[in-house]
């Protein structure tokens, strides 16, 4: 018995974060101001993407865009004595992806236009001398699907998702209002919770 391969959900994760005032103002003015930006940004390149292969046909449109709230979060290395993060998350999805696979070329472009936003926002990663020092703006590309790539400009999946709290905590948030909070239940004897 054969099963049809179910095609892979294809979303963007996306995390933003910032912790010194720039362009646009202090971390939240600033998170708040590129928000319709970036979802102007994704809009934009999925339909370019779309349009390269369906120049004859209607192209879908619709992207969601699910934002997670805004945390603060401790900065992770770098300098002990710098602000505070304020973080988010955005997890875009929709018809709009069903037509573009995932690939390098079109990762890296949607990359590039991230870079260009942090520099409306006062951020310039190539004058950057302290390794994860202040931010006036951080936009990662988390991943795309299950598309790897592996490039100087972008590593997919992100290469220290799993020691990031402050994408993966946002991330369940969203998720949890998609699929349905989880109940915890109370310890039993069969099941102990503390740690040996």
């Amino acid at each position: 018995m054969t099963y049809a391969k179910e095609k892979p959900e294809l979303k963007l994760v996306i995390s933003l974060g910032a912790n010194i005032a720039g362009k646009l103002g202090d971390p939240i003015r600033t998170i708040a101001a590129i928000r319709p930006q970036i979802e102007k940004s994704i809009f934009e390149w999925n339909v370019a993407q779309n349009y390269k292969k369906n120049q004859d046909q209607e192209i879908d449109k619709s992207l969601t865009f699910k934002w997670s709230p805004l945390f603060e979060t401790d900065p992770l290395g770098g300098p002990t004595n710098q602000p505070n993060f304020i973080n988010t998350v955005l997890l875009v999805e929709g018809g709009g992806f069903s037509l573009v696979n995932p690939n390098e070329k079109a990762a890296i472009c949607l990359m590039e236009k991230f870079l260009e936003l942090e520099k409306i926002a006062g951020r310039d990663r190539k004058s950057m001398e302290i390794i994860w020092g202040p931010r006036s703006l951080d936009i990662d590309f988390i991943s795309w699907g299950e598309l790897q790539v592996n490039t100087e400009t972008l590593i997919l999946p992100h290469p220290r998702l799993s020691e990031r709290n402050f994408v993966l905590i946002p991330l369940t948030e969203i998720l949890s209002k998609a699929q349905g909070k989880t109940k915890r239940i109370n310890s039993q004897r069969i099941w102990p919770e503390k740690n040996s």
